[in-house]
């Protein structure tokens, strides 16, 4: 299906923007976001109904909702504030006043936001409100003719907040002109760009990648379980970030299983009206295959599944809906090493004493690790974009997106080169000086004709480059600083420690070996 000319117009005048660099200007981006900020403050109580709306109405208080709303306008907050306008004045002009803007960075003009569906609401202004800031123009993509409430209210808001020739919604990506995907950086929450497909101006989520917690021997097992069954069963087990298979130690599985029931209990009386459904487990395994490795315990109408076998399906597979999958482990070595090694995991949480946690969290490879909590931002939203382009800070922990992932980085230099490499470009220049008058690169002095005569040139700058010459060599082969190691042959920690403790338990017996020698000559 191809672009409606209403949108073809809308890509026609965003295009145009994007060329006419329309967002680089920082008071232009501070009156979007403000303006932004301000509708959806006004349109609160539609948006949260609109969200509790999304849940299929088993939300039975207005938490869920709430906090969905709230962490998307601290986003919008956040990005609002990034913009400081005498700083990007200053920068602008740093080239001008004779500085280095070794920091300058540029949207890339035009950024694609292709939205999850789990809590889409904040999936949506995340990103939004990131591009934004960074100086681009956006196209959402929001399809038509679904009866969704959150996209119905996604259409007016932003349209209304936003202007037109920087932000456009269209019904489908995939019917987009190559040439705009080619140049525009696309935001692909879905995770259905195909591999051959993505370049370094894609920002890819993969909402199917697996999260596994460790509840080790030395956990706080009350807590771990609250947080554990929180982030399962919290938004109806939708989030890419809540725990796909809960790895326990054998000495306290008995415990925090029955912690997690009570847990669970507790959820269901408070958030859900409706009963967990089993097949929600998986559409892709037979029931009588899971159930014949899976020990099911049905205390709760939610799915707390204790594995029995370690080569069972689930093992390795992406959970949706409020079901927890719990196994054994019998140390942290074989939590360590149980997962599929290939991938890293979305997401690793560790429950555990911190030296433990810190074995856990360095041996299981895992773009994010927890110690000893799961935060609630990490439950809304998509996945956290693992492609090459994603520079990856502390933002990411809190928003899952960041200000220089919508941009690019071009520098400006201006100013003279560090002393060190001051000495490299004079040696070259001096070299190139005594070629043009003359003089080889030996220092001995050439002849050149001119008009049939011969003229002998004057060696100039050659003393000095030579000395600069013999002074790059010895820079260059100066021993860099010790390690504090020892050199080989000589002893080190582990060797003078075996030396001390075999001198401590060798000398008493020496001693007391002496004294008996000593009396015998005596007596003799």
């Amino acid at each position: 299906m191809a672009p409606s000319e209403g949108e073809i117009a809308a890509l026609e005048r965003l295009e145009a923007a994007a060329i006419d660099g329309q967002m680089e200007n920082v008071r232009h981006r501070q009156m979007l976001l403000h303006h932004l900020h301000e509708v959806l403050s006004e349109e609160a109580d539609v948006i949260c109904e609109a969200i509790r709306s999304a849940n299929n109405s088993r939300e039975k208080i207005k938490g869920t909702s709430e906090t969905e709303y709230y962490l998307a306008m601290e986003a919008v907050r956040h990005f609002y504030g990034t913009l400081d306008f005498d700083r990007e004045l200053e920068d602008e002009y740093r080239v001008a006043n004779g500085k280095n803007n070794e920091g300058r960075r540029v949207g890339f003009g035009m950024v694609v936001i292709r939205p999850t569906r789990h809590t889409r609401f904040y999936s949506v202004v995340v990103p939004l409100a990131a591009a934004i800031s960074a100086g681009n123009c956006v196209v959402l993509e929001i399809p038509e003719g679904n009866d969704s409430k959150v996209d119905s209210i996604l259409r007016s808001t932003l349209t209304k907040a936003l202007d037109y020739n920087t932000f456009c919604i269209v019904s489908s990506v995939k019917t987009l002109d190559n040439s705009i995907l080619d140049s525009a950086l696309l935001v692909d929450q879905t995770g259905e760009t195909e591999s051959e497909t993505i370049t370094r101006n894609h920002l890819v989520s993969s909402p199917n990648a697996r999260v596994v917690a460790v509840v080790d021997r030395t956990a706080n097992i009350e807590k771990a379980a609250e947080e554990i069954t929180r982030a399962r069963f919290r938004f109806n087990g939708t989030s890419p970030y809540a725990p796909d298979l809960v790895l326990v130690n054998e000495f306290v599985k008995d415990k925090f299983i029955e912690a997690c029931d009570r847990y669970a209990s507790m959820l269901k009386e408070i958030h859900w009206e409706s009963k967990y459904e089993k097949d929600s487990l998986s559409t892709k395994m037979d029931e009588s295959e899971v159930l014949s490795q899976i020990l099911e315990n049905s205390v709760t109408d939610f799915g707390l599944l204790n594995i029995q076998d370690k080569n069972s399906p689930v093992m390795k597979m992406k959970i949706y809906g409020r079901c927890l999958c719990i196994a054994t482990c019998t140390g942290l070595v074989d939590a360590a090493f149980t997962p599929d090694q290939e991938t890293p995991l979305l997401a690793g949480y560790f429950f555990a004493e911190l030296r433990a946690a810190k074995y856990l969290s360095q041996h299981m490879p895992c773009h994010m690790a927890c110690i000893n909590q799961i935060p609630v931002q990490l439950l809304l939203g998509p996945a956290a974009p693992t492609s090459a382009i994603s520079h990856h800070s502390a933002e990411d922990f809190l928003y899952r997106y960041n200000k220089n992932m919508f941009s690019q980085p071009r520098p400006q230099h201006i100013e003279s080169l560090p002393e060190t490499h001051q000495l490299a470009d004079r040696v070259l220049t001096t070299h190139t000086t005594a070629l043009l008058n003359g003089v080889d690169t030996r220092g001995e002095i050439v002849t050149l004709t001119v008009n049939g005569k011969d003229r002998r040139l004057m060696d100039v700058g050659v003393t000095h480059r030579d000395r600069d010459i013999n002074t790059m060599r010895a820079r260059a082969t100066m021993p860099l600083k010790p390690t504090g190691q020892p050199r080989n042959g000589e002893l080190g920690f582990f060797e003078s420690g075996f030396l001390l403790g075999v001198g401590i338990a060798v000398l008493p017996v020496l001693g007391l070996m002496s004294y008996i020698i000593g009396r015998r000559m005596l007596r003799g």
